[in-house]
């Protein structure tokens, strides 16, 4: 269970993600594909992939990779398309050692943090990234910042990859113990109903390996939306997600519920990994939240980006 921050490339992100998952003292993580190295990194070519096996569970393959070039749509608006520069995550149930790629049942989203109209300029084999991440044996949560570059629609992000324990279920339910949350500043999350390169869609939630969402299966249109209440749900209070009490001093908030539709209507287990706060009733960036009667704390995160000033608040986990 190690927090870290600091600024890396890309790459050396991903691979100090693996390496960390790896080296958890259960051992449940293993590198599943010792020719997925992030020595070449031009190109497509930085990439881990892992394999998670308690021999309890269905065993999962989760792949990273940094995708940089800017062929690769990742979404558009009826021929008005984007293009972005970012780290792709695929859950798969299954591995060909042979060709070296994900197979069976496979769900993946694409967190574009360098985009723009035509093509983005900038090189994440040489752009620095400064984050803030946790890493333990239930996964992961990164939050990271783009340095300025030539890019117009540069995006600060989450990512969280989060295992709960089957005791910590609500019900038995047959699926995998795992999600992914992923979200931006500036695009929340964003998806094309047409082009045919679905893994580079941005899914603000997967569920390997029930549902992604979104998932438009239209043609030619596009959308944003906040992913409250779709497939992950934040209750509010009256105007505010987390926020510290003016008579106690203490922070009142709930854990985000993980739910197996994407809907707000069946919740299976809670994230212990993150949460969102609100800006302005009390919290601020750079507040450690400490839990009552754990051995638990957050940090709170308030990241803009270089092109926009919206800010992505989330607290992660710092210790515990």
């Amino acid at each position: 269970m190690v927090f870290d921050s600091g600024a890396k490339l890309t790459a050396d992100i991903i691979e100090q993600i693996a390496n960390g998952l790896i080296a958890t003292l259960e051992g449940y993580w293993t590198d599943a594909d010792a020719l997925w190295t992030t020595v070449t990194r031009s190109g497509n070519n930085a990439r881990r992939v892992l394999k998670f096996n308690n021999g309890v569970e269905p065993v999962i393959y989760l792949a990273l990779e940094v995708i940089n070039t800017h062929t690769d749509y990742y979404y558009g608006n009826q021929g008005w398309w984007r293009k972005g520069r970012g780290i792709r995550v695929v859950f798969s149930s299954s591995w060909d050692a042979t060709n070296h790629i994900y197979i069976g049942s496979t769900q993946s989203t694409f967190m574009a943090f360098e985009g723009c109209a035509n093509c983005p300029t900038s090189d994440l084999a040489t752009t620095q990234i400064t984050y803030f991440q946790w890493i333990e044996t239930n996964g992961f949560v990164i939050m990271g910042k783009p340095e300025p570059t030539g890019s117009n629609e540069q995006q600060s992000f989450i990512i969280v990859v989060e295992r709960v324990p089957t005791a910590s279920k609500e019900y038995a339910d047959n699926l995998s113990n795992f999600y992914c949350y992923a979200a931006g500043n500036i695009w929340q999350n964003m998806y094309d109903g047409n082009w045919p390169v679905t893994l580079l869609r941005n899914r603000s939630i997967l569920r390997p390996f029930a549902y992604q969402f979104p998932d438009y299966t239209g043609g030619g249109s596009w959308g944003q939306w906040d992913a409250n209440g779709n497939g992950i749900s934040f209750p509010p209070l009256p105007g505010y997600v987390a926020y510290k009490s003016i008579g106690n001093g203490k922070v009142y908030y709930i854990k985000p519920i993980i739910n197996n539709q994407a809907n707000q209507f069946a919740p299976i287990f809670q994230s212990e990994l993150f949460f969102k706060w609100s800006e302005g009733v009390g919290l601020i960036d750079g507040d450690v939240i400490a839990v009552q009667g754990q051995p638990v704390k957050f940090l709170c995160k308030a990241l803009d980006s270089p092109d926009n000033a919206n800010r992505l608040a989330y607290a992660i986990k710092y210790f515990g």
